[in-house]
């Protein structure tokens, strides 16, 4: 009980929102550096906790797997905590079947947003909307992720959130989603959009502009994602 107590005292005086991914990077690395001290530890743990996003996440799950023997009860609490995050972020107040110590029900799954665009110079129609949906809900069951969890349909995006296990490749997933939804008329573009996080409505546009035509041949799927 003394480590909850001292964990809940020490860890929640810092708006980790305010941080860089560059900046939650470092913390991550000093975590998982057997050179970095214990209460500089502690400070990233909570830290890290309370950013609540995947790369967070990424680096509490790797330290959690050895952790040092002091900090064994940290590690789980900072884990379950980020997690609850999360979560929070995605479904709101409803925890319900929902597991403390991981992303999913089966603790194995990871959360991703998704975003796919029309060709050049044209707008999804409400019926291509449907057809997104369907198709991409499918191919979810079909390599048995475990759910589409929501999606923001719009004239020229749609993005949506699913939960993909660790044993299936992003692409393998959303290249049979396109594949299936063009199946239908060649309306959806090849390229994609994916990350750990759901971006910003100012965001949107850059992030639309660098899929149509790159920005200094960066691949669409973000290099500060550790997974």
């Amino acid at each position: 009980m003394n480590d909850h107590i001292d964990y809940i005292e020490n860890s929640h005086d810092f708006d980790a929102k305010i941080l860089t991914n560059e900046e939650i990077a470092q913390l991550g690395k000093r975590l998982v550096d057997v050179e970095t001290g214990i209460d500089d530890k502690k400070k990233a743990l909570g830290i890290l906790a309370h950013r609540g996003d995947l790369q967070a996440y990424g680096y509490l799950k790797q330290y959690a797997e050895q952790p040092d023997r002091e900090l064994e009860e940290w590690a789980k609490l900072a884990l379950g905590e980020c997690t609850l995050f999360l979560h929070g972020d995605i479904c709101g107040d409803d925890d319900s079947d929902f597991v403390f110590t991981g992303v999913g029900k089966n603790n194995n799954m990871l959360r991703i947003y998704l975003m796919v665009l029309p060709h050049e110079g044209k707008h999804f129609e409400v019926w291509q909307h449907a057809i997104i949906e369907k198709e991409m809900t499918y191919v979810a069951r079909d390599l048995e992720c475990e759910s589409v969890e929501w999606f923001d349909c719009n004239p020229h995006y749609v993005g949506f959130s699913v939960l993909i296990p660790v044993t299936i490749s992003i692409a393998q997933f959303i290249e049979k989603g396109i594949a299936a939804c063009n199946e239908f008329g060649d309306f959806v573009m090849e390229e994609y959009y994916c990350e750990s996080g759901i971006p910003h409505e100012k965001e949107i546009e850059e992030i639309i502009q660098i899929v149509r035509y790159g920005e200094n041949e960066t691949h669409v799927e973000s290099e500060q994602n550790p997974f």
